[in-house]
């Protein structure tokens, strides 16, 4: 691979903690349990969730995907952990670390016994008090590569690494687009530069070159310079990672500037709300990837659609299997408490065992004495020693004022050989 031409000043990030932001999240005490148990009958485990910032979107998807695992006809709340039903307390990250940290602790005092969350912007600043409380975290959104090295203990997530969805974004650019050259954008965070940096590695294992990079600053009013400086180069293609703001304004000038690279979008944009926001005709035929549906999607969506009007939004089938994990490791453990995730999580979702997916067939096969293997709706939930699991990879094309899926990555298919 030829030398990254970094423009404009660009440079790779450190991996650093990042903080930002100032202020207490709210915290909001949300009963999902079916009947009418005491206070005292209740279990708490905490949503900490983005329900505001750019990744505002998500909160309410996880919510409906936790509400699933507790209200649905084979639900935690009607099968009950020893007769006791769970309350959600929920707690806001805001999108920011300095909030989340507070929520955090807020949510310690409370003495829940596990969480639900949170995401890639703020997982980071949590390792460390998770560890320090003995508080197991079980993220459903955070894909981040900054956890690919740690975890397995207090920290798990039923998301694959980002850098398998970069793969997918490589592998996809290089076998169906027919590119050869690639240019990096993305925001100037340590998760948008990492998941650029991934899919340029893969597309140059694949045998394309990354020919530029270019930073983008949130805020800025245009790109202009950026995309007039990566084009020079002459890229097929440019992996384009940021959240909304920043990537609806790229576009924009990307288009303005009548380029011929393709763009490669990061999951947070795929929404049906962005291409509102950018223009169907504008957005036509852009791709990004997203976790594909897992072998218990069909389950989960009967089970959804039970409590909830709609259907699933992202992050909704992870929260579901998160919760139901937490749930299940409560079973397991013989008491609802803080060592129960640590202890069991591995052993619930990996072979051997009896294959569950639901809480109410999984408790059943544990109190018959069987060891179970939680298969899962987002993916088949089968932990490494770090916490984190491997899945299939969809790439999605705007189409319309939808996302279409175009193409299905096995994650076999993004392995490296050695």
């Amino acid at each position: 691979m030829t030398k990254n031409n970094q423009i404009n000043g660009s440079r790779a990030i450190s991996r650093r903690e990042y903080l930002g932001g100032t202020g207490l999240a709210a915290i909001t005490g949300l009963a999902g349990c079916l009947g009418s148990a005491s206070e005292s009958d209740q279990i708490r485990v905490g949503n900490l969730s983005p329900f505001s910032g750019t990744l505002g979107w998500i909160g309410p998807n996880s919510r409906r995907g936790v509400k699933t695992a507790l209200e649905g006809n084979e639900g935690v709340n009607g099968a009950t952990i020893d007769g006791r039903t769970i309350k959600i307390v929920e707690g806001d990250s805001e999108t920011k670390p300095v909030p989340a940290i507070k929520t955090f602790r807020t949510l310690d005092d409370k003495n829940v016994k596990a969480m639900v969350g949170p995401s890639s912007a703020v997982t980071p600043s949590l390792i460390r008090p998770a560890i320090t409380a003995r508080l197991p975290l079980v993220s459903p959104m955070s894909g981040t590569m900054q956890l690919d090295n740690i975890g397995g203990e207090y920290i798990w997530r039923t998301v694959p690494s980002d850098a398998i969805g970069a793969r997918a974004q490589a592998k996809y650019a290089y076998e169906q687009r027919d590119a050869r050259k690639m240019a990096l954008a993305y925001k100037n965070s340590q998760g948008s530069y990492s998941f650029s940096k991934a899919s340029g590695d893969f597309f140059s294992y694949l045998g394309g070159t990354v020919v530029a990079e270019a930073e983008l600053q949130p805020g800025d009013d245009s790109y202009q310079e950026e995309v007039q400086a990566i084009e020079e180069w002459n890229p097929d293609v440019i992996s384009m990672t940021a959240g909304a703001s920043v990537t609806s304004q790229f576009i924009s000038d990307h288009v303005d500037a009548n380029t011929d690279a393709d763009l490669l979008l990061g999951n947070d944009v795929l929404t049906e709300d962005f291409i509102q926001e950018v223009g169907s005709d504008v957005i036509e035929g852009m791709v990004g990837q997203s976790p594909a549906p897992g072998p218990a999607n069909d389950v989960f969506v009967d089970q959804y659609s039970g409590v909830n009007d709609g259907e699933p939004g992202a992050f909704s089938a992870p929260a579901y299997d998160a919760m139901n994990l937490i749930a299940l490791a409560f079973v397991k453990e013989g008491e609802a408490n803080r060592n129960a995730v640590p202890n069991h999580l591995s052993d619930l979702g990996n072979p051997p065992g009896e294959k569950v997916s639901t809480f109410a067939a999984g408790k059943e096969a544990l109190e018959a004495g069987k060891e179970i293997n939680y298969v899962g709706a987002a993916n088949p939930q089968n932990f490494n020693v770090r916490g984190d699991v491997l899945g299939s990879f969809a790439v999605l094309e705007a189409s319309g004022d939808t996302w279409e899926q175009v193409k299905r990555y096995e994650s076999a298919d993004l392995e490296k050989s050695e």
